[in-house]
């Protein structure tokens, strides 16, 4: 937080963070951080930065961030990756750069609206929550345009998640969430695409965080566009969906032999009260498959409890000392206090990309002010 005088007393102001993932959004993210710029204006109790996370984008989406963060009040500052890594990558980036008691993802296109975000930012205000969802999927929540194949995949993956999670959150794969700044910094996360979403729920209930979600809409009006660029039936936003199915499964791995272990452990009992002699060797390997599948069942839950007792200790020590190398490269794309770029700053940038030599080295440009 910021100290601030007040007449008589200090007031603690809170600050908050934007994190912006972009891969080939030179169309949408200026008006983005135009919008992003007018909502910080609206909220001035708090103090507010944005990060934009260029993912290595192949289009002018860095020149035309930096064009716009010069027109702007709101402090910007930029991470370009050298090559695009995914989503997750991006939002890990902007995470551990991030300097705020509120952060929040938000999707570069604002398929959630600055409306939606303005209640993320009040409902963590007034409850302070570890995270806050803009959820579609519950009740109140809604989704426009969205196309068909993508709404059916996304709605079968939430109903399966929401079957496995530890609690009931209706809406799991969604970007669009504000956290509370040291908790989301002290996770340790890995997931390189868009199944980061899930893996920080499922690790922060592992941590018995306390997530809440407000209804929201997710709206594609508008955006032909990007349903033309996101080839939303092609393999790879199929194995999305997959990997977050699969993820369920992680979660409660026992109940998979679990269930055939009841079914064969009954066919055994029936079989063998019922005195059926002809089925006395089904009978026996139903038994026996029972009891091999039961110990499996339990065995997974011995795996997943000792990898929570793991995440844990891991969690509380990194809290003792926060530091952890961010996974993808990325070099800090550093604005005056006007936030316009100079010569010098794009200069050290690339001799920043010329000099990094390794695929987790972080280097920070830093640009002394006149």
């Amino acid at each position: 937080m910021t100290t601030v005088q007040g007449t008589g007393a200090q007031l603690a102001r809170p600050t908050g963070t934007f994190v912006l993932p972009c891969f080939r959004e030179e169309g949408t993210v200026g008006k983005t951080l135009q919008a992003l710029d007018q909502l910080a204006q609206q909220k001035d109790h708090f103090q507010w930065e944005i990060i934009v996370v260029n993912d290595g984008s192949d289009d002018d989406t860095l020149g035309e961030a930096t064009r716009i963060a010069a027109t702007i009040t709101t402090p910007v500052r930029i991470l370009s990756h050298r090559r695009n890594a995914g989503l997750g990558a991006g939002m890990r980036t902007g995470i551990q750069a991030s300097r705020g008691d509120v952060v929040l993802a938000v999707d570069c296109d604002l398929s959630y609206s600055i409306d939606d975000i303005s209640r993320l930012i009040d409902t963590w205000a007034e409850t302070h929550p570890h995270i806050v969802i803009a959820s579609p999927y519950m009740e109140g929540g809604a989704s426009v345009r969205v196309p068909r194949p993508l709404a059916m995949r996304s709605q079968a993956a939430n109903k399966f998640l929401n079957f496995t999670s530890y609690h009931d959150i209706k809406t799991l794969t969604g970007m669009v969430r504000a956290y509370d700044g040291p908790f989301i910094r002290s996770m340790s996360l890995k997931a390189e695409g868009p199944d980061i979403m899930v893996e920080i729920i499922y690790k922060a209930q592992i941590l018995r965080a306390r997530i809440v979600e407000i209804p929201a809409t997710l709206s594609w009006a508008g955006l032909e566009q990007r349903v033309s660029r996101s080839a939303l039936t092609s393999t790879t936003s199929r194995m999305t969906t997959y990997r977050q199915l699969i993820n369920g499964y992680l979660w409660r791995p026992f109940w998979v032999p679990l269930i055939p272990a009841l079914l064969f452990g009954l066919v055994g009992f029936v079989l063998t009260l019922t005195g059926h002699l002809g089925w006395h060797g089904v009978a026996v390997a139903s038994s026996v498959l029972f009891f091999v599948l039961l110990v499996q069942s339990l065995m997974s839950l011995q795996s997943k409890r000792y990898f929570e007792e793991l995440y844990n200790l891991g969690y509380s020590l990194k809290a003792v000392s926060p530091t952890e190398p961010i996974r993808t490269p990325s070099v800090e794309y550093v604005l005056d206090e006007k936030n316009r770029p100079t010569p010098a700053t794009i200069d050290e940038v690339d001799a920043a990309f010329a000099t990094a030599s390794t695929p987790v080295e972080v280097v920070e440009v830093a640009v002394q002010q006149g």
